[in-house]
């Protein structure tokens, strides 16, 4: 796309299409995930390869990638509960990194508490990233929760409720 095209493009706030899912899609909402991993590219080939999970409606990974440490499958089962109980109830416009992040921090310091690994707040928060992406790196998942949204967040963490058994 040349300069005219994409400026053409902005300001007829015109929506691409996710081949694989049938979902529309802006460009600011593609600047959004450009700009979260533009640290982490070496070349703008790796793009696809780091961000391909934005563009998939269903993930496919191991169950034992949720897991953080030595957690057990019901560690990470009450973990999945928890995200979906604290999620749901955060208001479309407040769903914001920020705000994610307020709320997700101290219920992970919490949790870790709870479960006698205080100060380790990887085990609410691991469980999320692998929910929200399949892999084990990744950009932060209060970023990445923003970007998807609330719907496909939930979404995710559902889906990897379901392969605890």
């Amino acid at each position: 796309m040349n300069p005219e095209e994409l400026k053409l493009f902005e300001e007829k706030g015109a929506e691409f299409k996710i081949k694989t899912t049938g979902e529309e899609i802006t460009l600011d909402w593609l600047k959004k995930i450009v700009s979260i991993y533009q640290k982490r590219l070496k070349k703008l080939s790796e793009i696809s390869q780091l961000t391909h999970f934005f563009f998939k409606d269903k993930l496919e990974y191991e169950k034992d990638l949720l897991r953080w440490r030595e957690m057990t499958d019901k560690e990470i089962k009450v973990a999945l509960d928890k995200l979906e109980k604290i999620l749901s109830k955060i208001k479309y416009e407040e769903w914001k990194k920020e705000n994610l992040e307020k709320i997700l921090i101290p219920e992970a310091e919490e949790f870790a508490k709870r479960i006698n690994k205080a100060g380790d707040r990887g085990y609410l928060l691991w469980p999320l990233r692998v929910a929200l992406t399949g892999k084990r790196e990744s950009a932060g998942p209060f970023e990445i929760a923003e970007i998807l949204g609330k719907e496909k967040t939930l979404k995710r963490i559902k889906e990897a409720r379901g392969l605890i058994k």
